[in-house]
């Protein structure tokens, strides 16, 4: 039965409490529960159209989703949830559950999908029914849920799902333990709490309690009370106050110049220009110790930072461009977010900009699976002008090949961001360079991301040519290179004589060996991810395969495929060590369903078979996630 909250508003007692709002356009739900709901709606909405917004993808709470739209209304659910509605089969599939230590409530999201007509985001406003709706991150209980903000009857309400049961309390714990024997869902409840009363709203209405309508105390109280946390999870209570910010979470390192975001996992860094435009160089999580550390695009929720500092500082409200300095996830995650709420351009180096753009295409780890446009593309080793800062990319390899050095000059400073390939070994605990004696290099390689001989000793060329004053990494905070050069360089130099030696000493890599690289890796196939929504069809594929002799070889690549799916033998001649791609059509057979179906791409080199040195995933008539 529904029980009236006040004139326009009331409240469904289901597995949640399901809140009706009324406009003279519309019916608003803030979530399903069981969709009992739904057979007592038409009293209250009548004719009006009705939209159900879901705050998190809990059972208790969406499971009846699909009974209001088999009703006709519209289903609106948070974007970092989508995985969990659109293909709960693939997720249940894919979601470890022998010897786990994974305890996300990620088992309690729907059992069948939920169609939703609109994924909301965080940071934006939706006109729904004649209301304004604001989306305010609120991570608790699931690390993607969200609160709805609405100005309606003289009131700023806020639907907040399970934020808060009651003052100073939330209704369960259990959901907070996202990994093994931690609580960090607990932090990442004190940071929404945080959020919600800048939001400075007059009333809350929780899903498992009573509304509020007195949402300051109580939000300051379930902080307080989630500091008690400490007595049994020691040194939670530091991670959580470690998220309060004073308005200004930037830290500076030149005056009015250079910055530091406080609250990013990756180091994002920003300049800013003599007429008030900020570029920030990478832009990556915010606020890591509120996720689970299962790597799951669920998880790994972009949050704002370093803007509230822009703002008190220098009173700019927006990031104007970001300079990207290679592809991984930690650095790359928040610009979508950014090119949302900002009109952000994204400027990256040439050679690897496609893998912002197309990441279904490649298979590389730490890869983000959302496309990042790329608005203006760098050229190799050419002065690029952004206001008065002179940019110069410089390809790289070691810890990825998809990745540029950048130089960067202005006023008397010769900025080097190395992104996550120069760091250090040293007495002192981090990554930086101290001049102690104890410095070693930090040669940061992963295979899997592209590797080449000569890298290291390339990247530091290319450092001592620019000869910068400052350096800035991905992972550190920028520091004056003047005081430590001498030894700076010599640690470098010894970091890539070492990487060379090492590789030389182990694998057999000399002029007549037969050999793929420190890499080895004999070929890809692309894209890696090849999806296709229709059932059957013919899909077009690409890659590369190398020459692993030092002479001239013809290679043949045929495509290891399940019966009935064909693909041409490809041929081709290959120079003395030599890279080269090629295209071919995959036929599949019509009416063929599948997901992540491996086919293999067999490698022969003049009469030496390879064998199946690589692989691709078919996945078609399936929803993408």
């Amino acid at each position: 039965m529904w029980e009236r909250i006040d004139e326009d508003l009331w409240a469904f007692s289901d597995s949640c409490i399901v809140y009706a709002l009324r406009t003279p356009q519309g019916m608003l739900l803030f979530n399903a529960g069981t969709g009992a709901a739904a057979d007592a709606l038409d009293a209250l909405a009548g004719d009006l159209p009705v939209h159900v917004l879901l705050t998190h993808y809990f059972r208790d709470h969406s499971a009846g989703a699909g009974r209001f739209k088999a009703g006709g209304a519209r289903i609106y659910a948070p974007y970092w949830e989508r995985a969990y509605y659109e293909d709960p089969e693939q997720h249940f599939r894919e979601r470890q559950v022998w010897n786990s230590y994974d305890n996300r409530w990620d088992r309690y999201s729907p059992l069948t999908p939920i169609e939703v007509d609109e994924w909301m985001m965080d940071y934006a406003t939706y006109e729904i029914a004649g209301l304004n709706v604001y989306v305010e991150p609120s991570p608790g209980v699931s690390s993607g849920g969200v609160s709805y903000i609405v100005q309606h009857g003289g009131q700023r309400r806020a639907f907040v799902g399970e934020l808060i049961q009651a003052p100073g309390k939330i209704a369960r714990l259990a959901p907070l333990q996202y990994n093994y024997n931690d609580c960090p869902g607990a932090c990442a409840v004190y940071y929404s709490c945080a959020g919600m009363l800048a939001q400075d709203v007059d009333m809350l209405l929780p899903s498992l309690g009573q509304p509020i309508d007195t949402p300051r105390p109580a939000l300051e109280a379930l902080r307080q009370n989630l500091l008690t946390l400490d007595g049994v999870k020691p040194g939670i209570a530091t991670q959580m106050t470690h998220l309060d910010c004073d308005g200004d979470d930037l830290i500076e390192f030149i005056p009015g110049r250079l910055y530091k975001s406080k609250y990013a996992v990756c180091a994002t860094n920003f300049l800013i220009s003599k007429s008030g435009k900020a570029m920030c160089l990478d832009y990556g999580y915010g606020q890591i110790k509120i996720f689970p550390e299962k790597y799951h695009f669920a998880n790994r929720r972009a949050l704002l930072h370093g803007v509230s500092g822009l703002k008190t500082r220098f009173d700019i409200d927006r990031i104007d461009a970001c300079l990207v300095s290679h592809f991984h996830d930690d650095h790359v995650n928040g610009i979508n977010l950014i090119r949302r709420l900002f009109g952000t351009r994204v400027l990256a180096c040439e050679n690897f900009a496609d893998i912002l753009e197309n990441p279904m295409a490649y298979d590389r780890p730490c890869l983000w699976e959302e496309p990042i446009p790329v608005d203006q593309r760098l050229p190799v080793a050419e002065p690029v002008q952004w206001e008065e800062f002179t940019i110069t990319c410089h390809p790289m390899s070691g810890h990825t090949r998809f990745a540029a050095i950048l130089c960067i000059e202005f006023d008397d400073v010769r900025l080097c961001h190395t992104g996550d390939q120069v760091f250090f070994y040293s007495s002192k605990e981090g990554l930086v360079f101290v001049d102690d004696g104890s410095d070693r290099e930090f040669v940061n390689q992963v295979y899997k991301n592209g590797v080449d001989m000569g890298c290291y000793t390339a990247s530091l060329e290319v450092i001592k040519n620019f000869a910068p004053t400052w350096i800035a990494t991905g992972h550190t905070d920028p520091y004056p290179v003047a005081p430590i050069a001498e030894q700076f360089y010599k640690v470098l130099e010894a970091g890539a004589a070492a990487f060379d030696d090492v590789h030389t000493t182990l694998m057999p890599l000399a002029n007549d060996d037969v050999h793929f690289g420190a890499e080895s890796q004999p070929a890809k196939l692309c894209p890696y991810h090849c999806h296709h929504a229709e059932a059957g069809g013919q899909l077009e594929l690409w890659g590369w395969v190398l020459n692993p002799f030092n002479r001239a070889a013809t290679a043949e690549v045929n495509l290891a495929l399940p019966e009935g799916w064909a693909a041409a033998s490809v041929t081709l001649e290959l120079g003395a060590r030599e890279q080269a791609r090629f295209t071919t059509d995959l036929t599949v057979p019509a009416g063929t369903v599948c997901r992540r179906l491996p086919i293999g791409l067999e490698l022969t080199v003049d009469d030496k078979n390879f064998g199946q040195v690589t692989e691709a995933l078919v996945t078609i008539g399936c929803p993408h996630f």
